[in-house]
């Protein structure tokens, strides 16, 4: 009945769950000692029957069970049978309790593990979601696919208990009658088989839940991710209804899996019908006594729950079965650590960040986003990074930052490559800001206190002032306690912007990185802020990227990039007096091109 396929794949449930050590020989010694008691009551029904009165017909047992009973007085041996067969079922009834709360807590407790895992590996992990995988399939293996792992590990438990309990069951009933037993097990086998044959797709209907789960998640993340987009558009009929096709097509596989799941319960009770019929007919060719029958039909009635549950939860296994691959495969993906932590404390930025011959690519086959750029950053002043949209400038900043790391040259602080410092404090050393603003679902405090979780309520409202948010923050009804919803929808786009500026000036960081940070600062806001922000980059080291070269002009030098190559490097006015690339992009943005061919 457990073939080599399954065996492997509860295995492989076993490994994935890690469930603590003592948990499966614990619940599995529950449940075969529930199998035990619950098999002596019945076996007990041969004296009980006899003692009431049937004809005693000879058996092996019967010499043990006159003994037993002996020291008890014949008119009180109907009683002792009773409440012995009544105390074995409440004895099972407690075992059964204890299982099902252990089981219960083991569950639970590998469900929380599995979270917390894929989570944790999740954001530690070699791979960018943004490029490799969907967010929404990372959502389902962690919502979804996490408890169904949980729920085939008590399937692995169930199934072994209701092996045990069959093994128990058939051994009593051997002890009964041999052949009644081996015309039983035929009954059994051709039933499974007839069971195997109406199941036979539910691994392939499971793969196929699995899927539609994904395509699920991905139409409800999109979605709640476009609301604007889509009342812009006024799309909202369109997407009610992919939503709605989708989510048929779930509930579609999810009632043939459940009639897959369901498949064994009438086929094994219609089989023990009939099988009790010919069994009975067998029994008065055979002479078995009508006290033994009784038992030996208690105890194959009562087969019939565990036989069931085996052969469900082997379909139920093998119906989540792209889901445990689906939890494997992720944490097989995400098992290395985005990038290897060195142990070397970063210390206070003193000298230069230099980039020796820096060249950079996505993904294999992948043009370079970098191709041999080399530069020098020097503390403590302003670096401005310019150039058109996919010339490298993102790119630096995440290298700078350590989201990745150089696939050719190497990037140096003071003379030491960045893979050295341990990556934690490396990152305490710096700051940024960048174009695509991520706010929590959160206060105006939480989301500014974000940078530092030490930081007072007078070091929040003075990063704010510097990032020139005060003024709008004071307008709000619970100022700085005022929740701003998701990904602060409640604030305008610029205000967005100045909430995640103070929370980048509130890191107090040796490197301020601000990619577009002005992006959405209208003139007047702008300026403000370029002011206040002149005042807090004193004596700290400054990289900003713009498109706007006209907020430039205060950097002590300028990268020019074009292409993924730095083809220009000086102060703004030197670039400015040369005929380059520079002095064109600057011209063209302030007009001066224009004006000189009107005249």
């Amino acid at each position: 009945m457990v073939s080599p396929p399954l065996i492997a794949r509860m295995r492989r449930i076993i490994r994935l769950a890690a469930a603590p050590p003592w948990a499966g020989p614990a619940i599995v010694a529950l449940g075969l000692l529930a199998a035990v008691l619950e098999g002596a009551g019945l076996f007990l029904f041969i004296p009980l029957i006899e003692s009431l009165g049937a004809i005693a017909e000879p058996n092996r047992w019967k010499p043990l069970f006159d003994y037993l009973m002996s020291p008890i007085p014949e008119h009180y041996r109907t009683a002792t049978l009773v409440g012995v067969v009544c105390a074995s079922i409440l004895l099972k009834i407690a075992v059964n309790l204890a299982n099902t709360w252990v089981t219960r807590y083991v569950d639970g407790l590998v469900a929380h593990q599995l979270r917390c895992r894929v989570f944790d590996q999740t954001i530690s992990s070699c791979v960018d979601y943004r490029v490799e995988s969907r967010r929404a399939d990372i959502v389902t293996t962690i919502a979804n696919n996490t408890w169904k792992l949980s729920q085939g590990l008590g399937l692995c438990y169930r199934l072994i208990i209701c092996a045990c309990t069959f093994v128990v069951f058939i051994a009593l009933m051997l002890a009964i009658s041999a052949s009644l037993t081996l015309l039983s097990l035929l009954f059994i086998g051709l039933a499974a088989l007839a069971i195997r044959f109406a199941t036979r797709r539910a691994d392939e209907t499971g793969k196929a839940v699995v899927e539609e789960n994904r395509q699920f998640g991905l139409r409800m993340w999109e979605s709640i991710n476009s609301l604007q987009l889509i009342r812009a558009f006024a799309r909202e009929g369109y997407e009610s209804q992919r939503l709605r096709q989708v989510s048929q097509r779930v509930r579609q596989r999810l009632l043939r899996l459940d009639m897959l799941w369901a498949a064994p319960g009438p086929v094994s009770e219609m089989s023990i019908a009939l099988m009790i019929g010919v069994l009975i007919l067998a029994a008065e060719r055979t002479g078995t006594g009508v006290a033994a029958l009784a038992a030996f039909l208690s105890l194959l009635y009562r087969l019939q729950g565990p036989v069931r549950e085996l052969l469900q939860s082997k379909i139920a296994l093998d119906g989540i079965g792209a889901a445990i691959d689906d939890v494997d495969d992720f944490l097989r993906a995400t098992d290395t650590p985005f990038l290897a932590s060195g142990s070397l404390p970063a210390p206070q930025l003193r000298r230069a960040v230099e980039f020796r011959d820096v060249s950079f690519r996505y993904a294999p086959g992948e043009p370079l986003a970098l191709d041999g750029v080399s530069f020098s950053i020097p503390a403590g002043t302003t670096t401005a990074i310019v150039g058109e949209s996919g010339a490298g400038k993102s790119t630096i900043m995440s290298l700078l930052f350590r989201f990745r790391d150089p696939t050719s040259g190497e990037i140096l602080a003071d003379g030491t490559a960045l893979p050295a410092f341990d990556l934690h404090s490396w990152r305490e050393r710096l700051s940024v800001m960048s174009q695509d603003v991520h706010l929590f679902n959160d206060t105006i405090a939480g989301n500014i206190g974000y940078a530092d979780f030490d930081a007072g309520a007078d070091q929040i409202k003075q990063a704010a002032r510097i990032a020139t948010a005060d003024g709008f923050i004071a307008g709000l009804p619970d100022g700085y306690e005022t929740r701003i919803g998701d990904q602060g929808m409640r604030l305008s786009g610029g205000q967005r912007q100045r909430i995640a500026l103070a929370r980048a000036i509130l890191r107090d960081p040796d490197i301020l990185l601000l990619d577009e940070a002005t992006n959405a600062l209208d003139v007047e806001t702008e300026q403000a802020f370029q002011l206040a922000l002149e005042q807090f980059s004193k004596n700290r080291t400054m990289v900003v990227i713009a498109h706007r070269l006209s907020t430039v002009r205060a950097a002590d030098q300028i990268i020019v990039l074009s292409k993924g190559r730095v083809i220009e490097v000086g102060p703004p006015d030197q670039l400015l007096e040369r005929p380059g690339h520079f002095a064109h992009l600057y011209n063209l943005q302030t007009g001066r091109l224009s004006a000189a061919a009107a005249s």
